[in-house]
C-alpha cells in the first residue's frame, strides 16, 4: 500500500470522524469503496459532503449535506446528519 499526504489526510479524517476543509475530489486513492467527509468552500455551497474512492480508484463526489459540519466518517462509512 503506498502512502501519500493524501491518504494521511482522508485517513485523519476518517479517523476524526468529523468534515474537514479539504475537497479529495478527483484526486488519486488507493482503498476502492472507502468512504469520507469533508467541506470546502468551492463545493456543495460550502456545506459538507460524503465522497468515495471508486474503483477507478479516484474519490468521487457521494451526496451533499445541509451545513459545513453535517457530516460523520465511521468505519463502516460516511453520513450526513
Amino acid at each position: 500500500m503506498k502512502f501519500s499526504l493524501t491518504t494521511m489526510i482522508v485517513s485523519a479524517a476518517v479517523m476524526a470522524g468529523v468534515a474537514t476543509a479539504y475537497n479529495p475530489v478527483g484526486q488519486s486513492c488507493d482503498t476502492p469503496g472507502d468512504y469520507g467527509c469533508s467541506q470546502d468552500a468551492n463545493v456543495n455551497g460550502g456545506n459538507a459532503f460524503v465522497y468515495k474512492c471508486a474503483s477507478t480508484d479516484e474519490f468521487v463526489y457521494v451526496a451533499g449535506c445541509s451545513c459545513p459540519t453535517c457530516c460523520e466518517a465511521t468505519t463502516s462509512g460516511a453520513f450526513c446528519t
